[in-house]
């Protein structure tokens, strides 16, 4: 017979490193189009191929199963003998090796009697039952040809997929990397740019950073966001400090409220800047002379309180130190309640990053502007978790 060449996909950069630090376990948690099944077909084609091994493919749902299944059958069609879809999704080769395809819904008995020398796990952070199908049912697999195992994933929140990502660590015998989808380079950067700035940073850290966040630990859902035109009304801001210029330190951000006669807070400007004690200081005075506040909220411990004394000597703005006794998931408690009851409505040019901020809160990267949204309403309410200074 004659010999048929079989052309694999070229793996990026990003899969040329995970196939060269491979190990026997390995773990991948990867943004969104990172390029997993094909990288699966990569993968198994040595145990296929060259050691003669069949392999296992798993999935939480048929779905996912399936868009496998199709991509695979065409890098392999040349050297397919057979590719059926039941009594389940199955390619046999015409070396006599298979690749088969398993959902994870019953997972104690998938793959029973089964033995591969490779198996890949498709979005194991999406399986509920990851941990009983790894442990009673695809494990056991490998036994026999001392088989490899890969988990692919973009990350879910705290689950098994993360257990095995911090386990893979410390063993010996396991790998993981974490790869954005930047790691592909056939995904335009601008693309990836424009989910940065139109996702929460939560949804970005998690689909496109392959970040471990709990997206479920976010206290306001946006359904509860209101919009409305501010109306008249004494106003009232919070700033929390932060004296840095460096790209990765936390702002300095400024939240201007106030409140209507039917009881509704308004959120009237946010703003924020990195910059040094003195941009700081001119910060804070621009903000007040905008929107003439009738008291400012500033949290006034260890360095903060040289910008609340300096702005005491420099200016007459009705600054306040507060001093909080109480977390600020317990401080935020009081808005975030008039959140949920729809008593919290926002300006309709409030910037991106402010509702970004306010929907990631407290896991998301920065919590800035929740800070100082909520010194401005522990003045504005006069029964806050601070004390007065």
């Amino acid at each position: 017979m004659a010999d048929i060449e079989l052309v694999l996909p070229r793996p990026h950069l990003g899969q040329r490193q995970i196939l060269d630090e491979a190990k026997r376990m390995n773990v991948v948690s990867c943004g969104r189009r990172f390029g997993k099944t094909t990288m699966g077909a990569i993968l198994m084609a040595r145990p296929l191929l060259e050691r003669g091994f069949s392999c296992g493919w798993f999935a939480p749902t048929y779905r996912l199963l399936e868009e496998a299944y199709n991509d695979q059958r065409k890098i392999y069609h040349p050297i397919i003998r057979r590719a059926v879809v039941s009594p389940y999704p199955r390619i046999e080769l015409i070396n006599g090796t298979a690749i088969d395809y398993w959902t994870l819904g019953e997972p104690a008995t998938v793959a029973r009697g089964r033995k591969y020398g490779w198996v890949g796990v498709d979005e194991a952070a999406m399986s509920a039952y990851l941990e009983e199908a790894w442990t009673q049912a695809i494990r056991p697999t490998l036994t026999d040809y001392r088989g490899s195992a890969w988990f692919f994933s973009t990350p879910k929140g705290s689950n098994y997929f993360k257990v095995l990502y911090d386990q893979a660590e410390a063993d010996p015998d396991w790998q993981r990397w974490q790869m954005p989808t930047s790691s592909n380079p056939y995904i335009h950067p601008d693309e990836i740019e424009e989910a940065r700035r139109s996702l929460p940073s939560i949804a970005f850290r998690q689909e496109y950073l392959a970040e471990f966040v709990d997206a479920e630990g976010a206290r306001i859902k946006r359904e509860w966001l209101r919009t409305a035109t501010v109306p008249a009304g004494q106003r009232y801001m919070g700033v929390d400090l932060a004296i840095s210029t460096k790209t990765d330190a936390d702002y300095t951000s400024a939240v201007v409220l106030t409140r209507d006669d039917a009881g509704v807070v308004h959120v009237v400007d946010a703003a924020r800047i990195r910059a040094p004690f003195d941009g700081v200081l001119r910060f804070v005075q621009d903000m007040a002379a905008k929107h003439q506040p009738a008291s400012i909220g500033i949290e006034q411990v260890q360095y903060q309180a040289a910008v609340v004394q300096e702005l005491l000597r420099r200016t007459k703005l009705p600054v306040r130190g507060l001093r909080p006794d109480k977390d600020k998931v317990t401080r935020f408690g009081a808005l975030e309640a008039r959140y949920e009851q729809g008593l919290v409505s926002h300006a309709p040019d409030l910037p991106a990053w402010f509702v970004d901020e306010i929907l990631s809160f407290p896991i998301g990267s920065h919590d800035d502007a929740v800070d100082a949204m909520g010194y401005a309403w522990s003045v504005l309410d006069r029964r806050s978790s601070f004390a007065a200074i």
